[in-house]
């Protein structure tokens, strides 16, 4: 190009990149993309020259993170909170689906709901 042959150096930029795009297919068709993803990754990584590595970091493994981890999510001076005085060790009486339906069922038209307004004035 810097010579004036664009038009040459446009033919060579073709070819080259229709000769990569066909060993690139050749290459991809052996492998079945759908049922075999990991080997078509695979493929595609050493297509495109991306290697897929794990950083590795000297003297940290999975056990010691997760050492680590149990070391500051760890309070030893925890304590079990104290009762409220308003909670109730009793069990409260159990109310039944058909007891329930005739508690509301009876109801009467005016009265208040949760929010204070009477039923005349919804």
């Amino acid at each position: 190009m810097h010579a004036g042959q664009v038009e040459a150096a446009s033919a060579l930029s073709d070819r080259i990149g229709k000769e990569i795009t066909r060993r690139c297919k050749k290459r991809l068709d052996k492998i079945d993309g759908k049922t075999d993803a990991k080997d078509m990754w695979a493929a595609v990584r050493q297509l495109t020259g991306r290697q897929q590595e794990a950083a590795i970091v000297d003297g940290i493994s999975a056990e010691s993170l997760n050492n680590h981890y149990v070391a500051i999510s760890t309070d030893n001076a925890y304590a079990n909170p104290c009762r409220k005085e308003t909670s109730t060790c009793m069990q409260s009486e159990y109310v039944s689906e058909w007891n329930r339906f005739k508690m509301l069922d009876s109801l009467r038209p005016t009265a208040t709901g949760l929010d204070g307004l009477a039923a005349w004035f919804l």
